[in-house]
């Protein structure tokens, strides 16, 4: 069998995620960005979802939404349509993009498994203590071993081979570098120090830790602002917080790409308190656009980001604001890294992660046969 991966013949190729656009979110960007990038290669891409929307993007998206309370991603037929889908189409290759609880994802699954379609899921968030008895459940009618797992970072690769006991291939998210590449040359040096975040501004994300890393800078009397980008069910809690505090904090609220870009060209450190980090798009993209990242260890976002060359990967909020002090008594350390940012691209570009895509297919092939 010639590898999908070295062919320049088209491949049929349908992706499944419950969550797809107009809905926004870290699944549904690379759903679309991968699906674009297989277009354009001449691939014959198709998505199914359980987002309504357009039924035609670039490709032909089949959406099978249902009137439920709050417009979840979920559909009572799930496998029988998606059978039936999958039978007209038939695809060489299915790609599932799921987290945990991804119900139309895993019924969806079950249906290309039963039809003896080769499968590749990729899981784009950490798996945490409910997922080893969720995925024995879900062994009782698949063999793990006849589908091609992968993984978003190495972090989530490793929660899935301890409850799963299989080979996990990495295949990162992707981003378009030039989207991001800084615009101008900044004022590095520029006081107050300029801070971003840009994330969900709901419990998982850390918000309150964001308002702790500036109060202890203002106790180390360091200047610097922080703009959050990003909109949530707690948006209104920390905005009171940080206004009774005080705190040099400014909530953007949810922007376009082209809006966002425009704060990271006026900012120096990009700051990312998550956790529980599956890989961190958001952490790329600053990173693309030439920002120093501190972030917390144990995500995902250690998978680009090197500790004292691409920024500081620290291990408690304290020392997220020690580093910044540092950065800022230090300017020429600030700037060492900010310079290597500016001139050397991430390697995370459409290219490099179709190539890694490609070779997940390929093995999804042999593991079907």
């Amino acid at each position: 069998m010639v590898p999908l991966w070295r062919t320049v013949v088209p491949v049929r190729i349908t992706h499944v995620s419950d969550c797809f656009v107009p809905r926004t979110g870290g699944i549904e960007s690379q759903v679309l960005g991968l699906a674009r990038a297989q277009h354009a290669a001449r691939d014959q891409v198709r998505v199914i979802t359980a987002t309504g929307g357009p039924q035609f993007l670039e490709f032909p998206v089949d959406r099978l939404s249902f009137p439920v309370p709050f417009e979840l991603p979920v559909h009572p037929r799930t496998y029988r349509e998606v059978t039936s889908l999958l039978r007209v189409n038939l695809p060489e290759v299915v790609h599932v993009h799921a987290g945990v609880l991804s119900p139309f994802a895993w019924s969806a699954t079950r249906a290309a498994y039963d039809l003896g379609l080769p499968i590749l899921v990729t899981i784009h968030s950490v798996w945490g203590a409910c997922a080893r008895p969720a995925f024995s459940a879900v062994g009782s009618w698949l063999r793990w071993n006849r589908v091609a797992m992968s993984a978003v970072s190495e972090v989530v690769a490793e929660s899935m081979r301890a409850s799963l006991g299989v080979e996990v291939d990495l295949v990162p998210n992707g981003i378009d570098p030039s989207l991001w590449s800084r615009s101008g040359v900044a004022d590095w040096n520029a006081a107050p120090l300029q801070l971003v975040s840009v994330l969900r501004v709901a419990p998982r994300k850390r918000t309150g830790a964001l308002l702790r890393v500036m109060e202890e800078l203002r106790k180390f009397d360091v200047a610097a602002l922080l703009n959050i980008v990003g909109d949530g069910p707690e948006r209104a809690l920390w905005e009171r917080r940080a206004r009774r505090a005080d705190l040099p904090i400014t909530f953007l609220g949810r922007l376009a790409p082209a809006e966002l870009k425009l704060v990271l060209d006026r900012s120096q450190i990009f700051v990312q308190p998550s956790v529980k980090e599956s890989f961190g798009i958001a952490a790329l993209e600053a990173r693309a656009n030439g920002l120093a990242v501190v972030a917390r260890g144990g995500t995902g976002t250690q998978t680009f980001i090197a500790d004292g060359t691409d920024g500081r990967i620290c291990n408690t909020d304290n020392s997220m604001a020690v580093a910044v002090s540092e950065w800022h008594s230090d300017r020429q350390a600030l700037r060492a890294i900010l310079e290597h940012n500016s001139h050397v691209p991430p390697s995370y570009s459409w290219n490099e992660i179709d190539y890694r895509v490609r070779a997940a297919y390929h093995r999804a092939l042999t593991l079907g046969q």
